[in-house]
Parts: structure tokens; sequence; C-alpha cells
């Protein structure tokens, strides 16, 4: 059963020629997802990548041919868990509509598309029939519809039922009655008159029928001329647009305006897919019957718009339709269309020509086959536009309101006038000449002020007036400052600019500043001289800090350079900070080289009455340095009166009358300090050493952060001496190593062999 099924499925995804004649006569409605190995999901991927599709393109095929919309997603979600290199829409390479065929020679746009394709290739547009919506009543019943009816009120009956193959309901008590192709609405009134025959209170009133299709039968359709082609069941209540969707709509050769519905071997509807395209126009969307045919033919005629359009595109041309009526299916020309010039390219029997058209010629115009038509810009320029820039008030565009006697004095004017900082030797005017070159033209500005009318020309359209500021063009007229000033810097120069001018822009001397200023300036020379290798002069100033005004009478020039020295002894603090027990707590500067932790004591007051001598630590870099008070207060030169250091912090605890006990002991406590007790008192307070505890290792951890630990001399053990704030810790015994049985055995061989050998040397 499963090899049989897996055939069918290998069928739905085969591809000839445009796609699906093969789905003749095929029926997928008993494929079951479930029943197919994960080998099989995979031998499907391949056959949907060696054909170039997708799983979104062979949904509604399978759907078309009886399989359930739930199997299909347990379908695709099995190929996904698999993990097989199957492409959906998502990732898909982006579909390539092909514009014309030769006979679109002049078409050079690859990108522009057929218009009307994205009907077909929107996920979000699929034209399914509603199968929850009433049975429309002009709806024509057949065989393969299941009908329910239902009867309420007085007297109570359901119904459901399949119209048989010939045409027939078969209803109990009631019997056989004929229901195919009638309309809806004509066999609701018939089921209703002959269950009126037999229901007494139907025919009365008392009781009341419904009638509805709970499930509507398929139909063939065959589409040709479509992306894909084939036989299709779809449901009856399909219409002509929902058939062809699922085929994908019309082939990249096939027409958009002249589709065929064909019916009994008859054509019923010529069907033009631009009404509902361009007017939302559904008449054309009729419902279909079994075994209609959808004719799709090629086209006859193709014109391509370009440019300037809102829906760029190909569009089809049905005679007798001229270029206004296409313009109109591409809504039209953008805002920024050229209309009073198209280009359109077209081919003639032997060769190419191009043809001018405006807007008045569009109506009498009739497209020819091929044709390229393009619509250009309008030109990015102004008729009567100048503009202004710079050191006014006002810049920006202005209209030339009179081309023969608006000048640069009327434009400066209309700009509210120059600013204070404007550059009045120079200002250029921008001038676009007949072939589109541009010259400029350099004015002077304080003439046209002047009242000169040679200076003061006439403006032209799209003419561009420059106004320089002072700095734009003086940039090089630069002063710097640098070494002990607030702000140093460079600044802007000034004719007659002091060496006091510069020093009030950089924020005067800081508090570091020495009297010695030296000012460089570079060498200017009128006449060259290679042999001077000199090519900075400087100038020593001596300038006190605390009368800056004395510099007010040395005179820069251009590109001077400052330099204010730093006072030579001076240094910044360097500093020590003492906390705790001490009678003045803070920070303190080392003053001198070589100071010690007593002198920093001693400069703080001296130690508190309430000082632990015995925890006095100097923490350095986060690293704690222990101090022992009694040994450097006995003899300050001690190495012990440590050498103090930048950032260097001096701790001096309260007295802290208390001992602790930690570490490997039957309890840890602290246990208040008694003069003269040993570590053993301690200890004994404690509880003692648990098991683990390793009393030969056992050590003492001091206040100030330094260490003892015990020792043994002459068979005796020493125990370190415990202080006020001690902390004593019994270390945890190291693991012995058992002898395994195979070490005892072979200890044993080795001494019965050397006790052998030692019988046989004293023998």
């Amino acid at each position: 059963m499963k090899r049989i099924l897996l055939v069918c499925i290998f069928s739905l995804f085969a591809t000839v020629s445009f796609g699906q004649e093969f789905l003749k006569g095929k029926d997928l409605s008993q494929v079951k997802a479930a029943q197919f190995s994960d080998a099989e999901i995979s031998q499907i991927s391949k056959e949907l990548k060696a054909n170039q599709m997708t799983l979104e393109q062979a949904e509604p095929l399978a759907l078309a041919k009886g399989m359930s919309a739930s199997e299909f997603a347990q379908l695709k979600s099995r190929i996904e868990t698999v993990n097989l290199s199957v492409t959906t829409d998502k990732n898909k390479k982006k579909e390539v509509v092909k514009p014309i065929e030769k006979d679109s020679v002049l078409v050079k746009n690859d990108n522009l598309k057929i218009f009307g394709t994205e009907l077909f290739r929107s996920k979000n547009l699929s034209f399914e029939p509603n199968q929850n919506m009433p049975t429309p009543s002009n709806y024509i019943l057949g065989p393969g519809d299941e009908v329910e009816v239902n009867i309420y009120g007085i007297q109570q009956f359901n119904f459901a039922g399949v119209i048989s193959k010939n045409g027939s309901l078969n209803i109990p008590n009631v019997g056989e009655v004929m229901v195919s192709g009638l309309p809806f609405e004509g066999a609701k009134s018939k089921l209703q008159k002959q269950i009126g025959r037999i229901y007494s209170t139907v025919a009365s009133g008392s009781s009341k029928i419904s009638v509805s299709v709970s499930n509507y039968r398929t139909i063939l359709v065959t589409i040709i001329g479509a992306q894909q082609s084939g036989n299709y069941r779809l449901s009856a209540m399909s219409t002509v647009y929902n058939a062809l969707h699922v085929a994908g709509g019309p082939s990249d050769i096939g027409s958009y305006r002249k589709i065929e519905l064909i019916r009994n071997s008859k054509v019923i509807r010529t069907i033009d897919l631009y009404r509902f395209l361009t007017k939302g126009d559904q008449s054309d969307n009729i419902s279909l019957t079994d075994n209609d045919v959808i004719r799709i033919p090629s086209y006859d005629s193709r014109i391509t718009l370009e440019g300037e359009i809102k829906r760029p595109g190909i569009y089809e041309v049905v005679s007798p339709e001229n270029l206004q009526q296409i313009i109109s299916y591409a809504s039209g020309f953008t805002d920024i269309a050229y209309k009073n010039r198209i280009l359109v390219k077209q081919k003639t029997t032997s060769e190419l020509k191009v043809t001018d058209l405006n807007e008045k010629t569009f109506a009498n115009y009739m497209p020819k086959a091929g044709d390229l038509i393009s619509i250009d810009k309008i030109l990015d320029r102004y008729e009567n536009r100048v503009q202004i820039k710079g050191a006014v008030y006002r810049p920006g565009e202005y209209s030339l309101s009179n081309q023969s006697t608006m000048t640069i004095k009327d434009l400066i004017a209309k700009a509210d006038g120059l600013k204070e900082n404007v550059y009045v030797k120079k200002a250029s005017l921008i001038r676009q000449k007949e072939d589109f070159t541009k010259e400029y033209l350099n004015i002077n500005l304080q003439d046209v002020l002047n009242g000169d009318a040679s200076a003061n020309l006439v403006l032209q359209k799209e003419d561009v007036l420059l106004i320089f500021y002072n700095q734009e063009l003086l940039d090089t007229y630069k002063i710097s400052i640098d070494g002990e000033v607030r702000k140093p810097g460079t600044y802007n120069y000034a004719n007659g600019m002091t060496l006091y001018d510069l020093l009030l822009e950089a924020e005067y001397f800081t508090d570091k500043a020495a009297s010695n200023v030296t000012v460089f300036r570079n060498k200017k020379d009128v006449v060259f001289n290679p042999n001077d290798k000199e090519k900075i002069v400087s100038f020593n100033l001596n300038i006190d800090p605390e009368n800056p005004e004395q510099a007010a009478s040395f005179i820069l020039e251009a590109q001077d350079h400052v330099v204010v020295r730093r006072i030579v002894t001076f240094e910044t603090p360097q500093m020590v900070t003492l906390a705790g027990e001490v009678l003045y707590p803070g920070a303190y500067a080392i003053v001198k080289k070589e100071e010690r932790v007593l002198d920093f004591i001693t400069r703080a007051g001296g130690l508190t009455d309430e000082a632990d001598y015995n925890a006095i630590k100097v923490v350095r870099n986060k690293l704690n340095i222990p101090i022992d008070w009694y040994a450097i207060s006995k003899k300050p030169t001690s190495t012990r009166n440590l050498y103090l250091e930048p950032n260097d912090s001096i701790s001096i605890p309260k007295k802290k009358l208390t001992v602790i006990v930690s570490g490997n002991v039957m309890f840890s406590t602290e246990v208040p300090y008694k003069k003269g007790k040993g570590l053993k008192y301690y200890l004994k307070n404690s509880g003692g050493a648990n098991d683990k505890g390793w009393l030969k290792k056992v050590y003492v951890i001091h206040a100030n952060g330094s260490a003892s630990t015990s020792g043994s001399f002459l068979g005796f053990r020493n125990y370190p001496k415990v202080l006020p704030g001690s902390t004593i810790i019994v270390p945890e015994k190291p693991e012995r190593q058992k002898t395994s049985t195979g070490e005892i055995v072979g200890i044993a061989s080795v001494l019965t062999s050397l006790a052998g050998v030692l019988l046989a040397v004293f023998r």
C-alpha cells in the first residue's frame, strides 16, 4: 500500500512541460503523510528539488487532487523536521518573469514584469471559495453534493445524504427526490413540497424545514496555456479566478485579455483580467461546472512602458485601444513626468525607428506590437531661480523677478543684507553658460557696495552668488598657545593682537605657571637666503603671573606659537591616609623623602587609648603589611618602621578583647581574651580539635595580619603566643593512603628474598 501511495506522491511532484499533465486521473485523497518513512520523505524532497518546485507551489496541486490541507501540512512538517534541502517561497530565488518574446527586441529592462503577474504570484491572494458561507441561491446541485435537511418545531427530523449518481436524494419515509441540475433555491422548494406530503406539520407551517449543502462535490476542470497546465479537481464552488490561481496564471506568452471559458465545446465567456486589475470588476469571475475548459491563448500584442509612469511594465494591447487607454491601465504618469514629449521606439519591417509623441496625440496613437515607450523626467533646473549663499542674513533661493534689471546688490538686499563678519574684498558669482558648463566670476564686493556699476552685474537664471565670511579666507591667520594656561589650543588671529589678548582667550595662567614665557615665530625673510639655517626665531619673556597685564606690550603675529613654562619646583602633593584610632585621622602629605609609619602617627597626634597596638598595619596596593608597634616605638630607625609610599594607608583599629577559634574544632567560637593564657586554653573553650584536626600544624593569625605557626624543640611542642584580636586556626589532617594488599604482598616478597640472601652470606 505504501509503495502505491509513494508512486502517487512522486507523480504529483513531477514536472512535464508547463507542469501538470501527469495529474490526469490521479487521486490523492487517501494519501497519509504518517505512512512514509524518513527515506521516502527524503526521496520526495529530492524530487521537488530536481523539478525546481517548492512546497508552496506543490500545495495547490495536491489539494486540487483531493489531498486534505491537514495531511499536506503534516507532510510539509515532516520534510522540514528531517532537515532536507527543500526551498520555500521565503527563501527561493526571486522569480524572474520573462518580458516578452523576440518581437520585443526593443525591451532592455529585464526587471519589468508583465502587468497582472502579481495577481498570481501573491501568497495572500488565492481566490479560494469560502466553504462556510451560505449556499448561493443559484448554485446548481449535482452528484456528490452532501445535503442536510432539518425539520424543527412540532415535528423533528434530521437527514444528511449525498446526491447519488442518478441525481436523487433518498430520504427515509419520503423516498427519492430528484434534485441534480436544480439551482439550490429550486431544490429547496422541491424538498419542502415532497417532505410536506409525509410530514403534515411542514405543509401546515407548524414545523419549519431548513436545507443546506454541508459538503460540496468536486468538479474536473482542464486549464490550457497556464504556467502549470493540466486537469484539476476543484470544489464545485470554485470560480474562474480560483482555477487560474491554482494553475499559476497565464504562461509567459499567455494572454491576460482573451481567456476563454469553454463549456460543452462552446466558448461561453471571454475573460479580460484587466477589468478586474484596473477596476475591481469581477463580472468575469463566474462559477465553474464539471468538465469546464479554461483556454489561455498566446497574446497578440504587447508594449512596454518605462520611466516616469506609476506602474512601469509590459502591457497587452487589444485593438482598437490607444495609448491613452494603456496609460490609464498603468495608473497614469508620476508627478515629475515630462508629458510634452515621450519617446516611442518601434520596429518596421526592416529596421528600428523612433517617434516623438506629446500629450495631445496620446488618444490618436495606436500602439504597435513591441513598442517601447519611455517617459522622461522634467529637467532638474529652474526657469527663474537665483541663489545666494554665505555671509548674509537670509541665504537661499530667490525668484528672478526681472531678468533685465535685477543685480547683485538687489539680491543682497532681498537676503536682508550682509553680516558683520563678511569679507568685502571678494565674492564669487557662479554662472551657467549656454553649453551648460559653469564659469566663476570674481566680484569685488566693496565696489558693489560703493555703487560701481561695472562690478554690480545683472543676474541671469541659475546664478549662484557666494558671499564669504572673514574667517573663511583668513583661516591661515591662526595663533596657538601651550603649557600652563587653562585652555591651551589654537585661536583666531587678529591684527594688533597682543600676548595679553591671547592669555585672555586661554583664560590666564594656571597656578603652576612660571614667569618664563617663550614665543616662537616663523622667520619671514623678504629675500631668500639659502645660507640661513634658522627658520624659527624665539622671544623669551619674563611675565609675572600675578600681573599678566604687562604682556599687553608684546604684539603677536599670525602663526606665532606661545609656550608658558611650568614652575620647576612644583610637585603635586603625594598623600598618605591614616584611619582609625589616632587623634586626627585623615590624609597627610609626604613632605620629605623617607618618611616612616611612626612619623605619620606622630603628626596625627599619636594613638588613642582605644588603639590596638597589635593590629596596626599598612595597606599598599591592596596588600596588608603588619607593623610591630612595640619594636618601632623602642627603635624608630628599625627596618620595621616602614618607609611610606604615595597612596599608602595606615590602619589602626580599636582594641579587640576576644580571640577567635576556627577550623577543625568541635565548634567555632569567640573567647574573651585572658592575659597570660596560652593557645591550649582557647582550644579547650572551643571543645578541642575534632577527629580531622591537626594540632601539630595549628597556627595563629594576629590582628595586624601577621601569622605564627607551632613547632617543636627537643620533643617539646611550642605553640604560638595568643594576643587580643588573634584568630586560632586548626587545619585538617592530610589523608593517609592505606597500603593495599598487593603492596603488602610485594613488600613481604622483597623481605623474604632479602632474608634468603643474608642466610646464604652468613652460612
